[in-house]
């Protein structure tokens, strides 16, 4: 049993690294927008716009993280991207030129690409062969864990200080988390320290060959198409709950805001692990089309009902879409391209995701600034919900091999 205790810590590890590059730095990030907005007296989809380039940095960033780790040590090129994620987080309190939020929001998006989902994902798959799913689910279920909880102390300590000292609290927080991992040693592959990943073998697997295939892989195959346009629409879905707050002020219910964006957070958890359960039962594609249905559920409370305590239900609800992205697009990678392709399919895939989420933080805002209202996006964003559910259904029976 002894043999298989490090996997799981390397799996506490990353919990840390998730909760900072996306509990944090992510979920956390609307209880800014629009105190910012309004104190610096600029239109809330331009704040966001920071946002947007945070996000569009990060997936640019994860072409270039694989090879990167092969050439450098991890553990140093963790330490220098966390120092200044850090310092920047921390320098966004000291700035009010939209320029330079600009520059910050670049900055931090490719120091956090470094502990986000393609290198905890790639740490994963290397020290699990067993139980994978189970540990995506709990490393990235970490994430919303630190969303709810972050939204609501930054919250707080806005009300109480400034969005200033905010900023500072943030960056003194992603610290915190990501100190773990820089302090325990670990390597990339479990075998470079003499260990074998949770459930392998005695010896390592001989690699396959697979090149040609990888290097001829036809992205206009049609699973790969309904993938791609699937993670791409809810990644925009999942942008939505940064503007909870803005929302429940919009419709004179300003005081549940922030539990909103929390009760998303929450659900964020709770449907990550649901998802990875599920997915030992019945299969990660039923599994994401269940956590679709949810987050459309949800949606649509939020739309019609006005009701302070359904509504909170109801983000709870709609936390089941960042399942889909975290976690279940890793597992319908695999699902239809099996190991031999993971890394050339998802890389692509979490790019598109990224850059869904980068275009909808800022294209939310301005949905509101333009129409005074929210009710639009969220139209906009059941449709997207339905027309990835379709995608992946009518080709729930197809496969690459």
């Amino acid at each position: 049993m002894k043999k298989n205790i490090k996997p799981w810590l390397i799996v506490a590890v990353c919990c840390g690294l998730a909760a900072s590059s996306i509990g944090i730095s992510i979920n956390s990030s609307g209880v800014f927008y629009s105190v910012v907005a309004d104190d610096l007296g600029i239109m809330r989809g331009s704040f966001a716009f920071h946002m947007t380039i945070f996000t569009f940095f990060t997936g640019l960033a994860a072409f270039v993280i694989p090879p990167l780790m092969k050439k450098i040590s991890y553990k140093i090129l963790l330490t220098i991207s966390v120092g200044l994620t850090v310092v920047a987080t921390i320098a966004m309190g000291y700035v009010r030129s939209l320029p330079i939020f600009y520059l910050l929001g670049a900055i931090r998006g490719i120091t956090t690409a470094m502990f986000s989902l393609v290198p905890l994902s790639m740490i994963i798959n290397n020290w699990f062969e067993k139980s994978h799913g189970i540990a995506t689910s709990i490393v990235f279920a970490s994430s919303g864990l630190a969303g709810a909880i972050g939204s609501t102390v930054l919250s707080r300590v806005i009300r109480a200080t400034s969005w200033q000292t905010g900023y500072l609290v943030a960056g003194i927080m992603i610290l915190v988390l990501c100190l773990p991992g820089i302090i325990m040693p670990f390597k990339l592959d479990p075998y470079d320290e003499g260990k074998m990943p949770y459930g392998g073998s005695t010896m390592k697997k001989a690699a396959k060959v697979v090149a040609h295939e990888k290097q001829h892989f036809d992205f206009t195959n049609s699973t790969f198409i309904a993938l791609f346009v699937s993670v791409l629409l809810m990644a925009f879905t999942t942008s939505l709950a940064q503007h909870f707050p803005g929302y429940a002020q919009t419709i004179n219910l300003g005081t549940i805001g922030s539990l909103m964006l929390s009760a998303g957070m929450i659900g964020n958890i709770v449907f990550k692990i649901i998802i990875g359960l599920l997915t030992d039962h019945i299969g990660a594609l039923k599994s994401t089309l269940c956590m679709m249905l949810i987050t459309l559920t949800g949606l649509c409370i939020l739309l019609f009902v006005r009701v302070p305590f359904l509504m909170i239900v109801g983000a709870l609800m709609f936390g089941a879409c960042y399942s889909v992205g975290a976690v279940g697009g890793p597992l319908l990678t695999h699902h239809f391209f099996k190991d031999e392709l993971y890394d050339t399919i998802y890389p692509p895939v979490n790019f598109i995701s990224n850059v869904g989420a980068a275009i909808a933080l800022s294209a939310i805002g301005y949905v509101y600034d333009f129409f005074k209202s929210y009710q639009a996006a969220f139209v906009m964003i059941i449709i997207f919900v339905c027309i990835a559910m379709t995608a992946l259904f009518l080709n729930r029976h197809k496969s690459y091999r």
